[in-house]
């Protein structure tokens, strides 16, 4: 028993140590980026922007394309994606699903749209309305949050360059 415990103590250790080590090397390697602040800022922005998408194993591809429209780093766009990860994936999209109503509502006739799991065929019926929606929403969302994310890569940045003249 106590056994037991001591090597799960000792495979939790390893993993928090490893994912210390994954956190600790993408920081460094961010702050090595030898580009100008903006266009990692506008970068990150633009993964961001992509990761509000529910569109999971695409939103790479676009980060990358927005970072080329932008002039982004294509490195720091895949690396603002991570903002829908497994663990996000729900609530985020449930969010953008829920803000997109709110905006919607008020531009449309219809906006007592909620889910009915009672029969699959009236699911598929309201799946254009749930689609609309939900893109829609992830779209607002992905504005705020990206423009947040900007700003806060650009004071990082900016931070971390007074803090090495």
């Amino acid at each position: 028993m106590i056994q037991t415990r001591c090597s799960q103590r000792v495979k939790k250790q390893k993993k928090s140590k490893t994912i210390n080590r994954y956190w600790h090397y993408y920081r460094l390697r961010l702050l090595r980026l030898k580009e100008h602040p903006h266009k990692l800022a506008r970068g990150f922005a633009a993964g961001v922007f992509a990761g509000c998408f529910p569109f999971i194993g695409l939103q790479f591809v676009m980060a990358i394309i927005f970072a080329l429209i932008i002039r982004g780093n294509k490195f720091t766009a895949i690396l603002g994606t991570w903002i829908s990860n497994p663990f996000t994936y729900v609530p985020l999209f449930f969010f953008n699903f829920q803000v997109g109503k709110l905006i919607l509502s008020f531009f449309l006739s219809n906006h007592d749209l909620d889910f009915s799991w009672d029969s699959l065929i009236e699911l598929k019926d309201a799946g254009t309305e749930i689609t609309v929606t939900l893109l829609f929403g992830s779209a607002m969302v992905g504005l705020c949050f990206s423009s947040i994310a900007y700003y806060l890569v650009i004071n990082i940045l900016k931070s971390k360059n007074s803090t090495t003249n």
